[in-house]
C-alpha cells in the first residue's frame, strides 16, 4: 500500500509538467507550426569557425549562437516543437526546484504562471527561442549555486558571474538580482562581502569589456541581448517576467493562509491544479491562433518550394486577405502562365501593390520583394534584394539560394562556389547545396536545369537604373530592351488592367502575335469587349486572335443581369459579384 501511495504521488507530481509539455508541443508542432517555419527561415546556422566568431564579439553572442543552433531543428516542426516545449517546461521545473530548496515546498502557482506567460510570448512568431533559453540558463546556474553552496566555501555564486556574463550578456542581471535576494535571505557570515564582491566583479567585467575585450557601445555591453528582438507590449511583458524571476526568493515567501475547511487532499489538489492549468493554456492557445498569418506562411512555404499550382489552388480555396499573400500568388500565376487569365480571381490593389513591392528596409519586404524581379527577368535586381537582405539579417536559407541562383544565371561561378560552400555547412540544406554544385559543374548548359536555363535565356541584358519606388516603370524599361520577355509582357498587361488603362492595353495588342500567343488571355478578352462598348460595338483589332465564345456568352449574361435590375449598377452589385466577381468587368464597375 505504501508503495502504491508513493507511485501515485510520483505520477501526480509529474502530471502538470506532462500536461504543460504536451499542450505546448501540440500547439507549436501542429496548430501554429508557422511560428517554427518563420524562425527557421529567418536565420541560418552554419557550422564554421567564422560563423561562431561573429557571435564572440560581444557578451551574450554565444546565447544567440546557441539559440540559432537549436532553432535550426525547427526545419522539422515535430523536432522544433519538442525543443521549444522542453525549454519552457524546464524553465517551469527549475523554478519549482528552486522554490523547494528555499522553502522546502513546491511553489507550483508561481512556476506555472511564469510558464504560461512565456508560452503566451512564444505564440508571437517574432519572439525567439534565445529569450527563454537565456532565462533557463540563469535559473539553472542559480539552482546549481544554491544547491551546492558549500563548494568553494559558499563562493560559487560569485565565481559563476564572469562565465555567465560572457555567455548570456545582459541576462546576467537576472542572475545577479536572484543571487543577491537569496544572500539577503540566507544571511551567512560573509553575505555582505559576497554581495559587494559580486557587484564589484560585475563592474570590473564591464570596464574590462569596454576598454579591452569588446568594441561595443555601453548599451550593448549592459543589455544585449536581453529583449533584443522584442517590441511593444511583447518587450514589456518579457521584462516583467524577467523581473518576477529576479525576485523569486521574495515571491516564494509570500504565504496565504488556507482556511481549514477548504483544505483538500494532495490527489485533488494535483488533479484540480492540472485541470486549471490545461484550461488556461488552451484559452491562451485559442486566443493566439493567428489564422491570417498561418495562411500567409503556408503560402510562402509552398512558394519557396516552387509549388506554384498548389499556391494558386490553396488561395482559390482560401481567399487571401493579406497583400503579401496576393503578391506571391500573382508571381505563381505568372510563373504558370495564368496571370492575365486569373488576376481578378483574387483581391487586387488598384495601385499595383499586389503585383510588386516598393523598396523598403523591412525584413518582410526585403525577404520576398526580389521574387518579382526574378520572375520578370531582372536578375541583377533580384540579386540586389537578396544581397541587401543578407547584409541586414545575415544568411537565410532562401536568401542564400537566391544568391546562388542569380550568380549561376550571371555566370559568376567564383561567388557561386563561395555561397555553395556556406550552404554545405548547414544542418539540413546539404542536399540542395550538392544539387547547386552539380549545376555549377555543368555551367548551366542547355537542359541541365530547366528553371535556371530559362532564366538565363530571358534575363534582361541591357543595364538601366531600377526605379524601386515605382516598380511599374521597370516593366516598360524591360520591354524596351527585350520585347520578347513574355513574363514582363504579362506583368505589364496586368498592371494596365489594374489601372483600367484601355489605351495602354490596345497599344500592347501587337505583342501577342510577336510572342506567339495562340489565344488571348481571358481578362484581355474581357477588356477588349469592354472597349467595344465605348467604341459603338466595334471590336478593336486583335489580329488573328479572336474573342472566345465562352467570354462572349459571359458578357451577354453580365448584361442580362444588369438589365434585370434596370441597369442600376448599385442594385445589381450583389448578384454581379456572386456570378462575375472574378472578371475585369466587375473590377471596372466596382473597384
Amino acid at each position: 500500500m505504501n508503495q502504491e501511495t508513493t507511485n501515485s504521488r510520483f505520477y501526480l507530481f509529474w502530471l502538470p509538467y506532462a500536461a504543460f509539455l504536451v499542450i505546448t508541443y501540440i500547439y507549436f508542432g501542429f496548430i501554429s507550426n508557422y511560428i517554427l517555419y518563420f524562425q527557421e527561415k529567418s536565420s541560418l546556422f552554419v557550422f564554421s569557425y567564422e560563423f561562431l566568431q561573429e557571435h564572440l564579439n560581444k557578451p551574450g553572442g554565444l546565447l544567440i549562437w546557441l539559440g540559432k543552433f537549436l532553432s535550426a531543428f525547427y526545419y522539422y516542426p515535430p523536432a522544433g516543437a519538442l525543443i521549444l516545449s522542453s525549454v519552457l517546461t524546464l524553465v517551469v521545473f527549475s523554478i519549482t526546484k528552486i522554490s523547494y530548496i528555499l522553502t522546502g515546498k513546491y511553489s507550483l502557482i508561481v512556476s506555472f504562471l511564469i510558464g504560461a506567460i512565456l508560452f503566451y510570448l512564444h505564440t508571437n512568431y517574432r519572439f525567439l527561442l534565445f529569450n527563454s533559453l537565456g532565462l533557463l540558463i540563469q535559473l539553472g546556474l542559480f539552482w546549481i549555486a544554491i544547491r551546492y553552496l558549500t563548494f568553494f566555501k559558499g563562493w560559487i555564486p560569485v565565481i559563476i558571474v564572469p562565465f555567465l556574463y560572457y555567455v548570456t550578456g545582459g541576462f546576467t542581471i537576472i542572475y545577479l538580482l536572484l543571487t543577491i535576494s537569496f544572500l539577503f535571505y540566507y544571511k551567512n557570515k560573509t553575505m555582505w562581502l559576497q554581495v559587494f564582491s559580486m557587484w564589484a566583479l560585475s563592474v570590473l567585467l564591464y570596464l574590462l569589456s569596454s576598454e579591452f575585450l569588446f568594441f561595443q557601445s555601453d548599451k550593448t555591453l549592459l543589455t544585449y541581448p536581453l529583449a533584443q528582438y522584442n517590441s511593444g507590449s511583447q518587450q514589456i511583458i518579457f521584462l516583467t517576467v524577467s523581473g518576477l524571476i529576479s525576485i523569486l526568493p521574495e515571491l516564494f515567501f509570500i504565504r496565504f493562509k488556507e482556511p481549514r475547511r477548504l483544505r483538500i487532499s494532495y490527489v485533488m489538489r494535483s488533479i484540480s491544479g492540472t485541470t486549471i492549468l490545461i484550461i488556461i493554456l488552451v484559452i491562451i492557445a485559442a486566443l493566439r491562433i493567428d489564422i491570417k498569418t498561418r495562411k500567409y506562411f503556408y503560402v510562402e512555404k509552398l512558394f519557396c518550394e516552387n509549388k506554384f499550382d498548389e499556391v494558386i489552388a490553396y488561395n482559390t480555396a482560401n481567399p487571401p486577405t493579406n497583400l503579401l499573400t496576393v503578391y506571391l500568388n500573382n508571381i505563381a500565376l505568372c510563373e504558370t502562365g495564368k496571370l492575365d487569365d486569373q488576376l481578378f480571381h483574387f483581391p487586387q490593389n488598384k495601385d499595383g501593390k499586389t503585383l510588386f513591392l516598393e523598396w523598403k528596409l523591412e525584413s518582410e519586404i526585403l525577404n520576398i520583394g526580389g521574387y518579382f524581379y526574378y520572375t520578370a527577368g531582372m536578375i541583377n535586381e533580384a540579386h540586389r534584394w537578396a544581397f541587401e537582405n543578407m547584409v541586414m539579417k545575415g544568411f537565410t536559407s532562401e536568401g542564400l539560394k537566391m544568391l546562388i541562383k542569380t550568380e549561376l544565371i550571371n555566370a559568376n561561378y567564383d561567388m557561386v562556389e563561395k555561397y555553395i560552400g556556406v550552404l554545405k555547412k548547414t544542418l539540413f540544406y546539404r542536399t540542395e547545396a550538392e544539387s547547386f554544385e552539380k549545376l555549377l559543374k555543368s555551367g548551366l548548359i542547355e537542359g541541365s536545369d530547366s528553371e535556371l536555363v530559362k532564366k538565363r535565356q530571358t534575363k534582361t541584358e541591357h543595364d538601366f537604373f531600377t526605379i524601386t519606388d515605382n516598380p511599374s516603370i521597370n516593366l516598360g524599361l524591360i520591354l524596351a530592351s527585350d520585347s520578347m520577355n513574355r513574363k514582363a509582357f504579362e506583368y505589364n498587361l496586368a498592371f494596365l488592367l489594374l489601372k483600367k488603362n484601355y489605351n495602354g492595353i490596345l497599344h500592347e495588342m501587337a505583342g501577342f502575335q510577336r510572342l506567339g500567343y495562340t489565344k488571348l488571355p481571358v481578362h484581355i478578352e474581357e477588356a477588349v469587349i469592354a472597349l467595344a462598348v465605348s467604341n459603338k460595338g466595334k471590336i478593336p483589332d486583335t489580329g488573328n486572335l479572336r474573342i472566345s465564345k465562352k467570354t462572349e456568352l459571359r458578357w451577354n449574361q453580365y448584361l442580362s443581369v444588369l438589365q434585370q435590375y434596370g441597369n442600376n449598377i448599385k442594385s445589381a452589385e450583389p448578384e454581379l459579384r456572386k456570378r462575375f466577381g472574378d472578371t475585369f468587368w466587375y473590377y471596372v464597375f466596382y473597384k
